[in-house]
């Protein structure tokens, strides 16, 4: 060792070996304790927003009392210049937290060159529920007014039912789920393909934190003028050619609907179309366009154009014998008499169609004589004659006249009782001869104390030709009206 301390040139490289390391150990203790002593300096990051991590936002509903924190940070000022604010982070670790109320500390991170002075506030207290979802019918709330005259007929919603999911000591509070739809004078249907949809509670107010599955639906509102559905009647006008009768006439629907003002409708009870004859040229069937016109008044109908089919044959006639006549309308206490015809009845001659008059029989046909009005006596009334449809009478109108009696009730004879303080005197036998007619002599009354008993008088005998007819025949005493 003493060799080498005593060679020069070991010495200088020694010499030159300390110099460096000292210089380095100068230089490395005292440039950083200057830069930071002189550029370090101090900020505030206002409104740092709170972030969730770790939480199962699916099967449960967090509260918390803290949105965002004030963070006082130090450091360089190109540091805090230069670092945008969204660079400082503040978030709440829920992975391992249960349901429940909970008070837990605030993670934090700054960027490079910054550190935490202080951060209000530094923890958070936070209650966790489970969610719990129910299935609630959609309404709507329409507002505003349609178009006048015109009404909102039953919406259609798609889909009418929706989930709402709420913690389970708010699902309580829902009392409907609701879209709002505002009406300003429309005249045709109102549709809306996304209609948001809100949960509210009994006073109206909506639940915010409802989660509603399906938030949207498909909603189609009806607007209609007011309607009427009336029974097609279907008149003629034209005539057959030759000797054609009609003899089926059948529209493809018998009810018709009328679109008008209430007003409008409200004197309506059917719908009359016309059908030209005239048109017709030949026998059997054929299909008709039948045009049907609005009522006076309405706006439209429908359908606006309808098929009927029409049957035509040649014409031919029957004759239904003993047809019994009904007697209708008897006042009260008055017993009616067909006098003629004798037979109650009468034979009726009529035409149309062959395939009808076959099906003919006397339940089809009613021949009545309505006596409605009439007092006691003896009057001609006329017969009516109910026909099926495209049937005709043929009978002249004197043969439809029935003589028909109406009597009263007879009045019973009063009876004069006999006065039991004078014995009536006893006849004495006439001494003329008996010419020819029989004198009847009463017999004396028998007295027995205070009573005296008579001899009864025999009932009196209707006339021959007063009978009354059985109920349900077709001469009827009535004491109302058959």
């Amino acid at each position: 060792m003493d060799k080498w301390m005593k060679n020069n040139n070991f010495n200088k490289i020694l010499a030159l070996a300390l110099g460096i390391i000292l210089w380095t150990i100068v230089h490395v203790d005292t440039a950083p304790t200057y830069q930071t002593t002189v550029n370090t300096e101090s900020k505030t990051i206002e409104n740092v927003k709170v972030e969730i991590e770790g939480f199962d936002s699916d099967n449960y509903v967090l509260t918390k009392d803290v949105d965002s924190v004030r963070m006082e940070v130090r450091g360089k000022r190109s540091d805090l210049t230069y670092k945008f604010s969204d660079a400082y982070r503040v978030w709440l670790d829920l992975k391992d937290v249960k349901p429940g109320d909970n008070t837990l500390p605030l993670m934090y991170s700054t960027p490079s060159g910054v550190t935490l002075d202080d951060m209000v506030p530094n923890q958070v207290n936070v209650h966790i529920e489970l969610r719990t979802t129910k299935s609630f019918p959609v309404s709507l709330n329409i507002t505003g007014e349609p178009a006048s005259g015109y009404e909102v007929g039953t919406p259609v919603i798609d889909p009418a039912s929706v989930e709402v999911t709420l913690p389970a000591s708010d699902l309580g509070r829902v009392a409907k789920v609701q879209g709002k739809i505002e009406l300003d004078g429309e005249n045709e249907a109102f549709s809306e393909k996304k209609l948001r949809l809100y949960a509210l509670d009994n006073k109206g107010n909506e639940l915010e934190d409802a989660v509603i599955e399906p938030s949207t639906a498909a909603v189609e509102v009806p607007i209609t003028l007011p309607s009427k559905t009336l029974p097609l009647d279907i008149s003629f006008t034209g005539s057959l050619p030759g000797s054609l009768v009609l003899s089926r006439v059948t529209p493809e629907q018998d009810m018709v609907t009328v679109y008008g003002s209430a007003e409008s409708l409200k004197t309506l009870s059917s719908y009359e179309a016309v059908l030209d004859l005239s048109t017709v040229k030949n026998a059997g069937t054929e299909q008709m366009k039948l045009e049907l016109k609005p009522p006076e008044g309405t706006g439209k109908i429908e359908p606006a154009v309808m098929n009927v089919s029409v049957s035509a044959a040649e014409i031919t006639q029957r004759t239904l014998s003993a047809m019994p006549i009904k007697l209708e309308g008897v006042s009260n206490g008055l017993t009616a008499l067909i006098l003629d015809p004798v037979s109650t009845s009468i034979d009726l001659t009529i035409s149309g169609a062959p395939a009808l008059l076959d099906q003919l029989d006397q339940d089809s046909i009613s021949v009545v004589a309505d006596v409605g009005g009439l007092t006691a006596g003896i009057h001609d009334v006329t017969l009516q004659v109910s026909l099926p449809r495209f049937i005709t009478l043929q009978n002249t109108p004197s043969q439809l006249i029935a003589k028909i009696e109406l009597l009263a009730p007879a009045t019973p004879e009063a009876t004069v009782g006999a006065d039991s303080s004078t014995p009536a005197p006893s006849p004495e036998p006439s001494a003329e001869p008996v010419t020819g007619e029989e004198t009847i002599v009463e017999p004396t009354p028998v007295h027995t104390g205070d009573i005296v008993e008579e001899t009864p008088s025999p009932t009196p005998t209707p006339p021959e030709n007063e009978v009354t007819p059985p109920a349900g025949g077709n001469n009827a005493g009535s004491t109302g009206g058959t």
